[in-house]
């Protein structure tokens, strides 16, 4: 399975297709020309996400799709562990679970038998792992290196709002993502993706609680399906 094919498949996992609302800053029209003060905007959810072992919330999915006029929605609750992965399940309007780690991805509907795809078989999963990881806890450092970064640093200085815009710079992943924006204010509160058929994907995220604390064992347990 290469980089172009995990990824599609990866976001499948993650995501049904509803509606979405576009950002009212577009920033894509600000190259980051310093770093420096890109991290400076982004220092109030960083500093929570720098010091959080367990990151936890709900998440809402909405896609939309130029072929389907009807959207539909999914909801669930997500757990972020450094070291270990995303826990994601799906609760609404079916029960899934997706796992996703540099070890690997597993997926199992209502219960089942997980099916895993093992990143010593597939290199190219823990290229999307880290992306995914470095999305949803702000990596700046880690964001610099696959992507042209984007944002109006001055726009949110009145409401302490703030939205990022990323473009990839390997072939293999933007034939698939061309780009995407992460966008909030004291948390991360909105991923958009956008594919090469202008289909977007966007995952709202709420009620995050962050934990400093290791994870306990029944979180370890939840990553079991990734273990050799």
């Amino acid at each position: 399975m290469t980089l172009r094919r995990v990824i599609p498949w990866v976001v499948s996992l993650f995501v049904l297709p509803c509606a979405f609302a576009a950002p009212a800053t577009d920033p894509f029209a600000h190259p980051v020309t310093d770093a420096a003060q890109l991290r400076a905007t982004l220092s109030r959810p960083a500093a929570k996400l720098a010091t959080a072992q367990v990151l936890k919330g709900q998440f809402r999915h909405s896609r939309h799709l130029s072929e389907i006029s009807r959207p539909l929605i999914a909801t669930g609750e997500f757990i972020v562990v450094r070291d270990l992965g995303v826990y994601w399940h799906t609760q609404q309007p079916f029960d899934s679970v997706a796992l996703l780690s540099e070890a690997g991805i597993a997926q199992s509907d209502g219960g089942g038998s997980a099916m895993r795809v093992s990143a010593d078989e597939q290199p190219a999963v823990r290229v999307i792992a880290k992306i995914f990881m470095a999305l949803v806890t702000l990596d700046v450092a880690s964001l610099g290196r696959d992507f042209d970064l984007f944002s109006d640093t001055d726009a949110g200085k009145r409401d302490g709002s703030w939205i990022i815009g990323l473009k990839p710079r390997a072939k293999a992943i933007a034939g698939v993502f061309t780009q995407a924006t992460v966008s909030g204010s004291d948390d991360v509160e909105q991923v958009v993706l956008t594919d090469t058929r202008g289909d977007r994907t966007v995952i709202d995220f709420s009620a995050i609680t962050y934990s400093s604390d290791p994870p306990g064992a029944e979180v370890r347990a939840l990553f079991a399906p990734l273990r050799p």
